[in-house]
């Protein structure tokens, strides 16, 4: 069955990519310039934030994880280690409500609804938005729109020098903790409109790294075992133009790993033998087309399959160990428009239809079906100095199951609009309103051994107001950007999920009401000493008061809710001059509480982590080296952002990057 289904999906692209690809009429194969027509916009009327390849250097940055820690407003829940699980909580809302898409359609996963960041490597990766109300482009897919934040990942387009038709990358990093990583990525030009690439990534690493237990009273250093960690990644994807004004881009993925799954350390607690097996596989494609001046259109489909095996050898049941299998598949359709009736208007349209399934071997389980529509319709309105946006997003959702209750179908209307106001050329000011509905994933419903089938779904409601300065001089100081966003958002039956003795076994439960004030303020500037030295600084800090209000009568009213600083702030400064460049960042943390009740016993201590880097550019052989060192935790502290979860000290990377 699963093989029929796998032809089937490659099928479907092979004659949707066939049909587009042979429908041309041209005996000359030229690329024609893809372009969607629409009112231009400032990206400081949204509230977003971005970091490309560039700044990847600057914040020794690994993954995707990392590469957006330094956003305003950004919670990375980091369960430690180089394999261990990465997510993303922004504005305090939790991680299901960060969406993440990947050149241009969404990453799903409905049974966790948590997208672990560490495992989406850089090296094909050109950049990383975060966008908050909506997406910055309009002809996108529904999905994109449903979720309270959305992360847009875009990757590197193939390009080559004048006379060359390929290009090879190589690049290998090595470091602390027996880091292995060596990357292989090779672009081909197939003729002047169609281009080729593939990337390929292994990842092997030992975690043995050395930490001090927290609260036993000594100064023993314990060393954190069962980290391993085996990753292989192969990446390809096809791309070019069709007829006269489409691109049609096709990729496929897959993703396979083996990991030690650490147990929580609590004084001198055995390590665990925990085991985590992961084999992913996506295939998608994505068409744009301009039909005419005032419209444009999307088509996307994608199949995902994702493999789980989790293995606990010293679980305490009749068998003596716990080794359960899931696999997750997705079939998923969407189609959009864009239609500008006049100048300064244009609606929008998108439709998204997916079936989600889970098996697993688990005795007397669900075994669910997931049947999802998302439509949209919205519109932009611009004046010379203002700019209206909105939408109302519609959610029906319908499960089946083959034993057990099922959830109740549910069907919602979620609206958001915006407004941004260029009071003069470098002054801004913006504001948002976004509903946004979760629904539990499978593990909140279903899951025998940690599920909770009586969870409600959440609903939380975003108001926002901003501020935005932007200068650019023909002074030393050639730009500085000033912007400060005051925020509230106010959450009904909000889903908590706390990790148990391990990384598979949560804890999820509902809170009535939670109310989240917040700020977030950024700073950056650049000096530029002469013509050849510059110096970039950034500062981002958020405050953060994420209260419970459930029941004024219970002891943890009005208190700060799991997991939740008060108090982040992210500073990176550096000088890049000609070939070489370094940079310093600093990450800081207040504290923390691991439970409702704010009692010094559930307290964890915040942080304050510095890493340093230095990249240097050369040529051998005429051809471009790339020289990268960078030092993560250069203090060596010992500290946790997941209670019981230590993270390493002071770690080394070492890179060597050319391309032949």
């Amino acid at each position: 069955m699963y093989l029929k289904k796998v032809l089937f999906i490659f099928s479907f692209v092979g004659l949707f990519a066939v049909e587009l690809c042979f429908g041309q009429v041209d005996s000359v194969q030229r690329i024609k310039e893809v372009g969607i027509k629409t009112s231009k916009t400032l990206t400081s009327l949204r509230a977003t934030q971005k970091a490309d390849s560039a700044s990847f250097l600057k914040t020794s940055s690994y993954n995707v994880a990392d590469a957006i820690r330094n956003f305003a407003g950004v919670i990375i829940k980091d369960y430690g280690g180089i394999g261990g699980l990465k997510t993303v909580s922004v504005r305090s809302l939790g991680a299901n409500h960060t969406g993440v898409q990947y050149d241009g359609i969404n990453i799903g996963d409905a049974q966790t609804g948590q997208i672990d960041l560490g495992k989406l490597m850089l090296d094909n990766i050109e950049s990383i938005s975060l966008n908050l109300a909506q997406p910055d482009d309009l002809l996108t897919n529904a999905r994109s729109f449903a979720s309270a934040s959305l992360i847009v990942i875009k990757t590197k387009a193939p390009s080559f020098d004048a006379g060359r038709t390929n290009k090879l990358m190589l690049k290998y990093t090595g470091g602390s903790f027996g880091l292995i990583n060596p990357v292989l990525q090779y672009d081909q030009k197939i003729n002047a409109n169609w281009t080729f690439n593939v990337n390929s990534s292994l990842q092997k690493a030992v975690g043995n790294y050395r930490f001090q237990v927290i609260g036993d009273g000594s100064d023993t250093l314990s060393t954190r075992e069962n980290a391993k960690i085996n990753a292989l990644q192969l990446d390809a994807g096809l791309r070019g133009g069709v007829g006269e004004n489409g691109l049609l881009e096709i990729r496929a993925n897959y993703y396979d790993s083996e990991r030690g799954l650490p147990n929580a350390v609590i004084f001198y607690n055995p390590a665990g033998r925990q085991r985590l097996w992961n084999k992913d596989f996506y295939t998608q494609a994505r068409f744009t087309q301009r039909l005419n001046e005032k419209w444009n259109l999307l088509l996307c489909t994608k199949y995902s399959r994702n493999y789980t095996r989790y293995n606990d050898p010293d679980y305490l049941n009749q068998i003596g160990e716990l080794d359960n299998t899931y696999i997750q598949n997705e079939f998923y359709q969407s189609a959009a428009t864009t239609y500008q009736p006049v100048k300064n208007l244009t609606f929008n349209y998108a439709a998204d239809v997916f079936v989600t399934t889970l098996y697993t071997n688990l005795f007397g389980y669900a075994y669910p079906t997931r049947h999802t529509i998302l439509q949209v319709l919205g519109g932009k309105y611009q004046l010379k100095k203002i700019t209206i946006e909105g939408n109302v997003l519609n959610t029906y959702i319908k499960e089946k199951v083959k034993t057990g209750n099922v959830s109740p179908e549910r069907t919602i209307f979620s609206p958001t609009i915006s407004i941004g106001y260029q009071a003069t050329p470098s002054l801004t000011v913006r504001s948002f309103y976004k509903d946004v509905f979760r629904y539990p994933t499978f593990n909140d419903l279903y899951f025998t051994n940690f599920g909770n089938r009586k969870l409600n779904p959440e609903r939380a409601s975003q108001y926002n107001v901003g501020l935005v300065y932007d200068k650019f001089t023909n002074q030393k100081f050639s730009w500085y950007s000033l912007s400060s966003d005051f925020y509230y958002n106010h959450i009904k039956d909000k889903i908590i999920s706390l990790p148990n003795k391990d990384l598979f076994i949560w804890t999820m439960y509902n809170l009535g009401k939670v109310a989240i004030y917040g700020i977030d303020f950024s700073g950056k500037a650049n000096y530029n000493f002469n013509k050849n030295l510059l110096l970039e600084t950034s500062l981002n800090y958020t405050f953060q008061k994420a209260l419970d209000k459930t029941n004024p009568t219970e002891s943890v009213y009005n208190n700060q809710i799991p997991y939740t600083p008060q108090h982040t702030i992210s500073f990176n400064t550096g000088i890049q001059k000609n070939r070489w460049g370094v940079f310093y960042n600093q990450i800081f943390s207040s504290g923390r509480y691991y439970l409702g009740d704010n009692t010094p016993e559930y307290f964890v201590k915040g942080f304050s982590v510095s890493d340093i880097s230095t990249n240097y550019r050369t040529k051998l052989y005429n051809k471009p080296l790339m020289l990268t060192a960078e030092v993560n935790n250069i203090f060596n502290l010992n500290y946790s952002i997941i209670r019981s979860f230590p993270m390493p000290g002071t770690s080394i990377r070492l890179t060597i990057k050319t391309i032949i």
